[in-house]
């Protein structure tokens, strides 16, 4: 396999864990505030979430939005903190003295190279994507409620563009 297909691959890897990740947490956090019922089991209620089934409709659209909501915050903060390093921590734009600075402090981990910043844009640009799609399923089907929903959008939109203005400024 080709070196960059590789690297790009990657990329991908984090930011699809960390969504599935919040997605389940979400859904514990959800059922242990709310005490709601669900199993773990191979029929599933969500695409998003398998494994999970709940007892009814209520205790399902209820954990799933909670879940979305838990999930678009987690999303808003790490993938914004993404954004703001490929936009402001870009090594190719960066005078040579903030880098030697970054350097002397011991803080060049904050650093990001133009190719590997090119890679991040892609690979958290779509996994928004994939959040918002999932989302809108979710809220098409009827397991979402429209606060959750129209939360999740305003995130994915604000991240959408970011990641935009990243990749905009990445090519010029």
């Amino acid at each position: 396999m080709d070196s960059a297909l590789l690297k790009t691959i990657d990329k991908f890897i984090l930011p699809f864990i960390l969504i599935v990740a919040t997605r389940y947490i979400g859904i514990f956090i959800s059922v242990f505030i709310t005490s709601l019922n669900f199993e773990l089991s191979l029929q599933t209620d969500l695409l998003s979430a398998p494994l999970i089934r709940f007892s009814n409709q209520s205790d399902l659209i209820t954990a799933n939005s909670i879940s979305w909501v838990f999930t678009a915050l987690i999303m808003g903060v790490v993938f914004s903190f993404i954004a703001f390093r490929s936009l402001h921590l870009n090594e190719d734009w960066l005078h040579p003295k903030e880098t030697a600075l970054f350097h002397r402090k011991n803080m060049s981990h904050f650093l990001v190279s133009g190719e590997q910043t090119y890679r991040q844009i892609i690979a958290w640009s779509l996994a928004t994507l994939l959040v918002l799609n999932l989302s809108i399923m979710d809220f098409w089907l009827g397991n979402l409620s429209t606060l959750a929903f129209g939360i999740i959008i305003s995130i994915s939109s604000l991240l959408t563009v970011l990641f935009t203005l990243s990749l905009v400024r990445d090519r010029s």
